[in-house]
């Protein structure tokens, strides 16, 4: 029998695949109403989150091959989501740069739905549960990138 503890980490971690099942479901519906791959979709999410980045940085990021990247970057040129310029210190880099306007104008109508359902049963947690739970997802996104880089590195 596991003790209390176990039992918790548990559905704990069964609830996390679950969100994360959904998240993946969240992507993909969003795709496809914005007419972009998912892949597209989330390299945009990286783009708002981290700035500007080289091909080679979204790359690595993704775990794309720099062609699949290349690929993927003329897509989302072609769409009008970002726009490539060259480094101005090395010309040779390019750097992907997102078009926030309309991303935001694209996306933002269906995200906001998320964004509004995770206000409203936010209300149910106290200040302090919250930080417990950012605390939980900022370590969880950090275990997850060592992972990741783990699992892209085996064999």
């Amino acid at each position: 029998m596991s003790s209390p503890r176990q039992q918790l980490l548990e559905a704990l971690t069964i609830q996390v695949r679950f969100m994360s099942a959904n998240f993946v479901m969240f992507s993909q519906v969003v795709a496809d109403k914005i007419g972009v791959h998912p892949t597209d979709n989330e390299c945009l999410d990286f783009l708002l989150l981290k700035g500007a980045s080289t091909a080679g940085q979204l790359a690595k990021q993704m775990g794309l091959t720099t062609g699949a990247v290349t690929a993927m970057i003329d897509r989302l040129e072609k769409a009008g989501y970002v726009r490539r310029e060259h480094d101005h210190e090395d010309r040779r880099r390019v750097i992907v740069i997102p078009n926030e306007a309309k991303i935001y104008a694209d996306i933002g109508p269906h995200t906001a739905l998320m964004g509004a359902a995770m206000q409203e049963f936010s209300k149910e947690f106290t200040d302090e549960e919250l930080a417990v739970i950012l605390r939980f997802t900022e370590k969880a996104n950090e275990s997850a990138g060592k992972v990741i880089a783990q699992v892209r590195e085996s064999e």
